[in-house]
């Protein structure tokens, strides 16, 4: 934490020293703006004032619905971070056409919201294993699920909008389906905490509880998996082979024909004890 607060502060006194000296040279706003704009050197440093505010937002957000964060939540986040790093990579290489600044910017800000997913996965996880939990710490939970609901809704919204105004498939069709897969994921965790509220309630005397929670889980690998797949055969057809998309697609898959020889299974042996185990009668 210290280490980033000296890094913020550098990369602050540096933003201003870059700004002072466009103002000071230029005299005028709109001649200071374009060589800020055009300065290879100045964009890089406000490009990296502008990646510590977000990361500071980040971790502004992380603080007030989380608080701080236990060894196995920062390990979860440390491994997913790198993998989605290099799937992302792999992704910016099929739209290399669109690279840009604001394209770097979509991009950190989509793994900077990823990684307030999975720590909510993880926290989740964590209460429902934990006997005795805080008032507070259900609530901080429910507002931080509820707070990413929204800005699921809303970054899906905005990425809808601009595919549908430019009409082809751009970068805007990969931020689309990342923040509806991230909406179905966050709103399968909210059901998930009603599963564990309810069973709370009922003293852990509710029966039907790992029934329900098998068919959320099933539905929602089922969405992901038509997701994935619209998402690979657009990208295939306009851009070549996805290989970010491959392993995704792949576990999607495997999770859930995993799910579905589950339930057949399920099936079949309800079924047997139906048959060979009759209601006992009243006598």
């Amino acid at each position: 934490m210290i280490q980033l607060k000296v890094y913020a502060g550098v990369s602050t006194l540096a933003s201003l020293a870059v700004i002072y000296h466009a103002f000071s040279t230029r005299g005028q706003f709109y001649p200071a703006a374009v060589y800020l704009s055009t300065s290879k050197i100045n964009l890089v440093v406000l490009l990296n004032m502008g990646l510590v505010l977000m990361f500071s937002l980040w971790n502004l957000v992380k603080i007030v619905f989380l608080g701080s964060l236990r060894e196995a939540e920062v390990e979860r986040l440390n491994e997913q971070a790198w993998r989605e790093l290099m799937e992302i990579l792999f992704a910016v290489t099929i739209f290399r056409q669109d690279f840009s600044v604001g394209f770097i910017s979509l991009v950190v800000t989509l793994l900077l919201i990823k990684g307030l997913h999975w720590m909510a996965q993880k926290r989740v996880e964590y209460i429902e294993t934990t006997p005795s939990v805080t008032l507070l710490s259900h609530v901080r939970i429910v507002s931080f699920m509820v707070f990413l609901l929204l800005l699921d809704g809303l970054l899906t919204y905005t990425s809808m909008r601009q595919l549908i105004q430019s009409r082809k498939a751009s970068m805007s069709v990969f931020f689309t389906f990342e923040y509806m897969i991230l909406a179905t994921t966050t709103l399968s965790i909210i059901v998930k905490y009603a599963f564990y509220v309810t069973d709370m309630l009922k003293e852990g005397q509710w029966e039907g509880k790992p029934v329900y929670t098998f068919y959320l889980e099933l539905v929602r690998d089922l969405l992901h998996l038509s997701m994935y797949l619209c998402f690979f055969l657009m990208i295939f057809m306009n851009y070549g082979l996805p290989l970010h998309l491959i392993r995704e697609l792949y576990e999607t898959f495997r999770n859930f024909k995993i799910r579905v020889t589950d339930y057949l299974r399920y099936r079949k042996i309800t079924s047997n004890m139906n048959d060979r185990f009759p209601d006992a009668t009243p006598e």
